[in-house]
């Protein structure tokens, strides 16, 4: 005889399996894409300017409580700790630059620029820049040039041919945050709180609309060569084509740190967190968690 409550039985069972994935791996959308978010670092404070070392999947970061800054931190793939970098008492880390295709760590401080050698824990002086403090860095991955804003007026230089010396960048004068892609369009944050883009092929920068005035907004390239801008809860692309940013996503909470990893994941930071957002294959639509949950 033919057992027709088998297949019905099967259908709840499927149901019930789908049912609990999805219970299981809550995942949203960002662009074209969905993502699975997994709490990676709980921190006391708020972390900015992260980067990510694309060899060993460490991330460091500024961390912030309060009123004051704490230093340079670094979560090293994996680990159940967060280690603070030993910069040195009297100097304050601004932001950081991995050029990654010489493995070096590059930080931004009030009295110069510093390397970090992750293998020996160490950090020591480099390309000193007089009395000027570095606020930004931007590493192009096309050429590995280095550009960096410094001061308080963010102007923008760029060195010459690996050397300490540097020379103004005459396209983008100034800018609180400043990105390059792979054609040579640059993305920036003018010091009038505005975005604007500068095309390769044009003279003069082109300002986005749409924007509310919001300073500080973090602007970074994802593994497409796209230009994706974080400002409050949203994500937003940026392209040469249009003057309207294209909102890509909306996580929720305050966006204080943004960064991609050569595995297309992204990391955000928040106050008291530090999530990574995982690509979700359609062949694995729950991806298992490889970081260590750790805290500071």
């Amino acid at each position: 005889m033919f057992n027709l409550r088998r297949p019905f039985a099967t259908f709840i069972f499927t149901l019930y399996l789908v049912s609990c994935q999805s219970q299981k791996c809550e995942r949203i959308q960002i662009g074209q894409e969905f993502y699975k978010r997994s709490l990676i670092a709980s921190i006391d404070g708020y972390p900015t300017g992260i980067v990510i070392d694309p060899k060993t999947d460490n991330i460091l970061f500024i961390l912030h409580k309060k009123n004051y800054t704490k230093g340079i931190h670094i979560l090293k793939y994996g680990s159940l700790g967060i280690k603070e970098l030993p910069i040195g008492d009297d100097v304050i880390g601004q932001c950081i630059g991995i050029d990654s295709a010489n493995n070096i760590v590059y930080i931004g401080t009030n009295q110069g620029l510093v390397t970090f050698d992750s293998s020996k824990g160490e950090v020591s002086t480099d390309r000193p820049i007089g009395d000027d403090d570095i606020r930004s860095i931007f590493i192009d991955k096309t050429d590995n040039q280095m550009y960096i804003a410094t001061g308080v007026g963010h102007e923008i230089f760029i060195f010459i041919n690996g050397s300490s010396a540097v020379k103004r960048y005459e396209k983008v004068p100034k800018a609180y945050s400043f990105v390059l892609d792979s054609k040579g369009n640059s993305f920036h944050e003018y010091i009038d709180g505005k975005i604007y883009f500068y095309p390769i092929d044009l003279f003069e920068p082109i300002q986005y609309k749409g924007f509310t005035r919001e300073l500080k907004y973090i602007i970074g390239l994802n593994n497409n060569d796209e230009a994706i801008v974080a400002v409050k809860g949203s994500l937003y692309k940026l392209t040469t084509t249009s003057i309207l940013p294209k909102r890509i996503g909306e996580l929720g909470f305050k966006i204080t740190g943004m960064a991609f990893d050569r595995k297309n994941n992204i990391i955000i930071g928040t106050k008291g967190k530090i999530y990574r957002y995982k690509a979700v294959d359609n062949n694995d639509p729950c991806p298992s968690d490889d970081y260590f949950m750790t805290g500071i």
